[in-house]
């Protein structure tokens, strides 16, 4: 028997169905529900799931839980949805802070970045596209392997360049997570290189991940 895994597609009715397993169906008849769907698709999403469902038939919290408030049993997902505070509002001081905790850094960071990889990318071509329509593009245009058309990184969040300089381990897996950006498909999948996406592959694009096969052609660039 063949099993395909693969990383949840997240829609509007997916979505509601989580929604009705978790309101109507959870625990029924000695039956509970946990992984990575109940969550964003990742593994940490899974864990805490299984947490989640361990805890309400134990009534005993995590350690970890209860430290910060004594009514919590598992920590809640992270609210990716929500962006760094930079509103514009507000007065000289909240701009202030505004641009020393966010403009500052992101615009260092991002010149950073900048320099990285304009020295890190010798082949193929690196495009990073903006909120504003623009792009800017590294690399030399070549082919880099049998890959000849370019990588391009739509950035939703400029936060993203912060992510990547300073958290070098796990900055750019964790910006990734948080829908700072995502790798846009190509229009032809003929056009992929066989061996990373073989013609039979399952499609997992979606607006939400971007194209999962287009993180392992950006890898291979720098």
């Amino acid at each position: 028997k063949r099993v395909v895994l693969a990383h949840p597609q997240f829609n509007p009715t997916t979505l509601q169905a989580r929604n009705d397993i978790e309101e109507v169906y959870q625990g029924q008849d000695g039956l509970w529900f946990c992984g990575a769907w109940a969550g964003y698709g990742f593994h940490e999403d899974g864990c805490r799931a299984g947490f989640q469902v361990a805890t309400t038939l134990s009534q005993t919290p995590l350690p970890w839980a209860s430290q910060i408030s004594k009514e919590l049993m598992v920590l809640p997902p992270p609210d990716l949805a929500t962006a760094t505070a930079r509103s514009t509002s507000g007065g000289l001081l909240t701009k202030l802070y505004k641009m020393v905790s966010y403009d500052l850094p992101v615009a260092v960071c991002k010149q950073f970045l900048a320099y990285f990889l304009k020295n890190a990318i010798k082949k193929g071509t690196l495009q990073l596209k903006y909120n504003d329509g623009s792009v800017t593009s590294f690399g030399d245009g070549s082919p880099c392997g049998s890959d000849a058309s370019p990588v391009t990184l739509r950035i939703f969040d400029p936060w993203f360049f912060v992510k990547a300089a300073l958290e070098y381990d796990l900055g750019l897996a964790r910006s990734y997570m948080a829908g700072h950006f995502v790798i846009e498909p190509l229009d032809d999948p003929q056009k992929y290189d066989q061996v990373i996406r073989p013609p039979n592959v399952r499609e997992e694009t979606t607006k939400v991940i971007g194209d999962p096969i287009g993180l392992t052609r950006f890898f291979l660039l720098i």
